[in-house]
């Protein structure tokens, strides 16, 4: 039963009548006595069986209708609460370490590792040279079997607004042990598009393949660098690293074509040109290299390079001083990176000016052709170099000689002057962190020539 809005319903149990007077009490009073005088003779009667029926089936009640709209109460949704006041940053002043703390907290870093291993065999009985070399493809004489891990790479970097830091640390092998070298250490501040100033240790902004490939393998589509581009301690011509300053940027021309510019200024090469001046300048004359490109597609760059060094002298107590050598090279590169194809095409000319020798030239190139077709990339890459009929006082030195004196043999590109080098090969890609590679490579000098198959694991992470 119902109740009307706004009277309260009784309790349960309680009687809803209206109250008995005097009169009907009497008249109860005599139904009652009657009953109680039956009473014996009623429990003595037979009780007549009643027919068994089914229990009736229970009734719910039906749910009450829901309330209108008027009678649903809303609570009021809680109030805000008031803002917390933030507190200041710290200040280097009153507490330099919780600002250094709060701006790392800040910045975006990562890092990542980078490694190979792998296992080669070759055929050197037409190239009986010796090397020294951290390079995991020269081998010693009368090495037909090899398995390699020469190379560690840790690889961070950070970045937080404007300021982008990263640094590339290598545990390689050098001569049968492991060491290590800071390769890459730089800081950067972006102004805009058009400028961006970097100081540190960096790789040169030569060519393309340079600076677009650093230490971790895997990016690269063959085993390893080419000659030209190799790295100092690895049999190197054009200069690799540079410790300095550099800016660069990129103008928009017209809808889809830019204009890229890189100019640079550091110390010039080591004495030793096997090392890298990494803490002070061994000559008062700068390195100074520019860079200029034209992109007027995507996936299209056509680039020209300029640099000027000044080697310097180099002495020794059981070999005449090297005199000190300008060097002089110009570059040009062409590059094409879409549609499944990757081309690279790279030359250089070199010119050394001894003081007190004649000048001598050199030059040469290489080109890189591949094609991906899902997980595999097949590749081919001639490479060449023209050295001077006259050993080059550089690069050509003989174990007699200064430079000879600390790299202990002859350069291995002494006594000769065609250097060739042809690899043919496939790449694939497992994972984005594995890759596979299968290289067969034909290396030679004038009428020398050695052949080896090498087959790597490169990984990332």
């Amino acid at each position: 039963m119902s109740c009307q809005r706004g009277r309260t319903p009784p309790p349960v149990g309680e009687y809803r009548g209206t109250r008995l007077g005097p009169r009907w009490v009497g008249v109860a009073g005599v139904l009652g006595n009657a009953l109680l005088s039956a009473a014996p003779a009623l429990a003595q009667a037979p009780v007549p069986a009643l027919p068994v029926s089914p229990p009736a089936p229970e009734v719910r009640p039906a749910p009450a209708p829901p309330a209108p709209p008027e009678m649903t109460a809303v609570a009021p949704p809680p109030a805000p609460p008031p803002p917390a006041s933030s507190p200041p940053p710290p200040s280097f002043g009153s507490d330099p370490f919780g600002a250094v703390g709060a701006a790392v907290a800040g910045a975006d870093i990562a890092l990542k590792l980078y490694g190979d291993t792998g296992m080669a065999v070759r055929d050197n009985a037409h190239q009986p040279w010796q090397t020294f070399t951290s390079n995991a493809n020269v081998y010693s004489p009368g090495v037909n079997v090899a398995f390699f891990a020469p190379r560690l790479d840790l690889f961070g970097s950070a970045s937080v607004d404007k300021l982008s830091f990263l640094t590339e640390i290598m545990f390689e092998g050098i001569n049968n042990s492991i060491g290590v070298d800071v390769e890459r250490v730089q800081v950067s501040w972006q102004f805009a598009e058009w400028l961006r100033l970097t100081a540190g240790r960096k790789h040169l902004a030569w060519g393309y393949y340079n600076d677009t490939y650093h230490h971790g393998n895997i990016f690269e589509l063959t085993t390893s660098r080419p000659y030209s581009v190799d790295f100092e301690d690895s049999l190197g011509i054009v200069m690799s690293h540079l410790i300095g300053v550099a800016a660069d940027g990129t103008f928009k021309l017209g809808k889809e074509a830019y204009l890229r510019y890189d100019l640079e200024a550091g110390n010039p090469r080591s004495a030793d040109i096997t090392a890298v001046s990494v803490q002070y300048a061994e000559s008062a004359a700068p390195t100074v290299n520019a860079r200029l490109r034209l992109m007027p597609a995507d996936g299209l760059i056509l680039g020209v390079n300029g640099m000027r060094d000044l080697i310097p002298a180099l002495a020794s107590s059981a070999a005449p001083t090297r005199p000190e050598t300008e060097e002089l090279v110009a570059g040009a590169h062409v590059v094409y990176t879409e549609h499944h194809v990757l081309l690279d095409a790279e030359g250089f000319f070199m010119k050394h000016n001894p003081d007190g020798l004649p000048s001598t030239t050199l030059g040469g190139g290489f080109l890189e052709l591949g094609y991906t077709l899902g997980a595999f990339t097949p590749y081919v890459r001639p490479e060449f170099l023209r050295f001077p009929s006259t050993n080059d006082v550089i690069f050509q030195y003989l174990s007699g000689s200064a430079e000879g004196q600390i790299v202990g043999a002859n350069a291995v590109y002494a006594n000769m002057q065609n250097f060739f080098d042809l690899r043919v090969g496939v790449k694939w890609l497992v994972i984005p962190q594995l890759a596979l590679k299968l290289e067969l490579d034909r290396l030679g000098r004038d009428a020398q020539h050695m052949e080896y198959a090498t087959v790597k694991v490169d990984f990332g992470f």
